[in-house]
């Protein structure tokens, strides 16, 4: 009966979903009529501002298209507040479909022209570009940044007394604590967003604050309160349905059914979450939920379902910068890779974790958490400390009524504790300064020495190419010019000499002998520093490489490459060329591969090498405790361009080498 229910939810939500969506058509019809007959430009961009709204929901890239063209007829005609309100607008697209530059820069735009502009108009601007760029920097993890701006944002409003707006600040606001953990401080927050929805009149962001707050209940184990806020999402739905709103509803579900270990149904309802969320095209909300599949399918054991959705939610996490998720996701795949008994790729994940945790919460979140909490400490203690002077201040009255002698001695020994206590906190104070250089020296130390020794591995990488260019010239220039007139001499011997039928056959067979003699010499200088390389690059020298082994049939191997039309540096192709020469010749050596692929993809600054053979696969662990010489130059070398290396590899699953540098 529930799952029958349930299903019927689901199809009541869709079709209210599709209504919605013809409502949004009708209404950019009807503006679209109003434009046409729209008597100034000041009134069309206007009209053209609504419509751009209404597009958000239909199409955000037809969206883009009308704001730009308003923006283009209010500068055009000099209108700085609908010029401002366009920049805000194309801001808000590219906020809500994760293009954060692009955000920021129409942001800085609006805020410019609203500062032309005085009186409450330009506050209500302000406002929205202080709520936004808080929204921004929370997402990037500047946290404590974000914070100043919502907080300068609700300043604005409260001017406005704006109960909607402040709403959506305080909800934003709680938000970034849920980021960091901070539950207790995200509840506090959230519910002073729920006092201003009786007077708010925006619909969906009511939707919003009530599941949020239901999801937090939820988290912290407050399942009674999180029903109530669930109930009134279920109310509110019936004014407002966009895909946002669903994503909220349907999370909360989630959140609700896995505290109720009803995993089943919160995979369900986590799914219809994410559906929304590609709907709405926002990455941080598919990672999100990405991440919230991957927990129910751990507490179902799938996992290979856990894993899929893990990688998912990092990928997307990863690549987007969202990395309070990524410590999450990462955490959660240490946890996977133990509950299915692969201790080693576990370990690997907490690695990664600790990683993440010394830079994302040390520096980025706790430390900032500290200074919240002892600013507000402080103003506790101050006012603590005054409601003390005060009563002393009674005390010392009564005690002078009784005895002058009294009076000074209270004194004295106020005086002496509070002398004290100053020495003790100047003493303490001077510790921590003393703690907090010894240990920047220590870094300073540590950093002098990685630097020493990169300086020492680029010289001897220099070096070695520096020779091996030299041997290369000297080979072919030197001793392969002399072989080539040496066989020159020996044919015109050939023709002016009389020789016997036996002798000519050991002739021909000795210039046969020198002929690949000169091929070997060429091969053996083209290897150490290839002809290709030089000239025409990276990418053609390493497809000129895979051709050149596909020759000889022992191996055939795939060459794939993207992004690579403009070369690196010589010496970072050099070095890039050599591990994959290396990486290729132990696959020759060792694996008894029959096929393997090399790839190679750059995306800006980064460059992506992928090199993968069907072969026999090892252990890798040999690589950890081995000492030879062909991988410790690979790692040399990734460690010199500061990449990251991965390799991955069983018996009788071939390997597969991931490398990763910022180029």
């Amino acid at each position: 009966m529930r799952s029958i229910t349930c299903c019927f939810a689901c199809l009541l939500i869709g079709f209210i979903f599709n209504l919605q969506l013809f409502s949004q058509q009708n209404k950019v019809d009807s503006l679209r009529k109003l434009l046409e007959v729209a008597k100034n430009d000041s009134v069309k961009c206007r009209i053209l501002l609504q419509v751009g709204y209404t597009q958000e929901y239909l199409d955000h890239k037809v969206s883009r298209r009308v704001y730009d063209s308003v923006l283009v007829l209010a500068q055009k005609n000099n209108y700085t507040l609908i010029a401002a309100d366009a920049f805000l607008a194309i801001g808000n697209l590219g906020f809500s479909h994760g293009d954060y530059p692009s955000a920021i820069r129409n942001y800085n735009m609006a805020a410019e022209q609203y500062s032309l502009i005085g009186g409450d108009v330009q506050t209500g601007g302000l406002a929205a570009v202080y709520n936004n760029m808080g929204g921004i920097l929370s997402l990037i993890n500047e946290w404590e940044s974000a914070q100043k701006y919502y907080l300068k944002s609700i300043n604005e409003y409260e001017k406005l007394r704006d109960s909607a707006r402040m709403e959506t600040v305080y909800f934003n606001l709680a938000f970034v604590f849920s980021d960091m953990g901070e539950w207790g401080k995200s509840y506090e927050h959230m519910y002073k967003a729920f006092t201003y929805i009786h007077d708010s009149s925006n619909k969906s962001q009511n939707v919003h604050t009530c599941a949020r707050l239901a999801t937090i209940c939820f988290k912290t184990q407050r399942p009674g309160d999180g029903l109530i806020y669930l109930s009134k999402t279920d109310s509110l739905l019936n004014y407002s349905q966009t895909s946002l709103d669903l994503i909220y509803h349907n999370h909360a579900y989630g959140e609700y059914y896995f505290y109720q270990k009803k995993t089943h149904l919160a995979v369900k309802h986590h799914k219809l979450a994410y559906y929304y969320a590609l709907k709405w095209d926002d990455p941080y909300y598919l990672a999100d939920e990405s991440l919230e599949i991957g927990k129910d399918y751990l507490r179902l054991n799938q996992f290979d379902s856990a894993d899929y959705y893990f990688q998912n939610s990092l990928n997307v996490a990863t690549r987007y910068n969202y990395k309070p998720k990524v410590l999450s996701t990462l955490s959660y795949l240490s946890e996977l890779e133990e509950a299915k008994g692969n201790y080693r790729n576990a370990y690997q994940y907490k690695k990664k974790q600790a990683a993440f945790a010394d830079s994302l919460v040390r520096e980025q979140n706790q430390y900032r958490i500290m200074l919240m909490n002892e600013e507000f400490a402080a103003e506790k203690k101050g006012n603590q400390i005054e409601q003390l002077q005060k009563d002393k201040q009674i005390q010392s009255l009564l005690i002078r009524q009784k005895s002058t002698l009294n009076y000074f001695l209270i004194s004295f020994v106020a005086v002496l504790m509070l002398f004290g206590f100053l020495v003790y906190r100047n003493l303490r104070h001077r510790q921590q300064l003393v703690k907090q250089q010894g240990e920047l020296h220590q870094q300073r130390i540590r950093e002098l020495e990685k630097d020493r020794q990169l300086v020492a591995v680029d010289s001897l990488l220099k070096g070695q190419e520096e020779e091996r260019s030299r041997l290369a010239k000297d080979l072919h220039d030197g001793l392969g010019g002399l072989l080539s007139g040496v066989k020159f001499s020996l044919s015109n011997m050939k023709s002016n000499f009389i020789v016997t039928p036996d002798n000519m056959t050991v002739f021909e067979r000795s210039l046969d002998m020198l002929d690949t003699s000169i091929r070997e010499l060429r091969r053996v200088a083209h290897n150490m520093m290839p002809e290709m390389l030089v000239k025409f690059g990276l990418d053609e020298a390493l497809k000129d490489y895979c051709n050149s082994i596909n020759a000889t049939g022992l191996i055939a191997i795939n060459y794939q490459s993207f992004g690579m039309e403009k070369r690196l540096d010589n010496s970072n192709e050099i070095i890039i060329y050599r591990i994959i020469q290396e990486l290729l010749n132990n696959t020759l050596k060792h694996a008894a591969a029959t096929e393997a692929l090399v790839q190679l993809v750059k995306e800006e600054k980064r460059l992506n090498i992928v090199v993968e053979d069907n072969g026999r696969g090892f252990n890798t662990e040999i690589i950890e405790t081995g000492k030879g010489a062909g991988w410790t130059s690979i790692r040399s070398r990734v460690d010199y361009l500061r990449g990251q290396l991965d390799v991955h590899s069983e018996a009788g699953k071939g390997t597969l080498v991931n490398i990763e540098f910022n180029i």
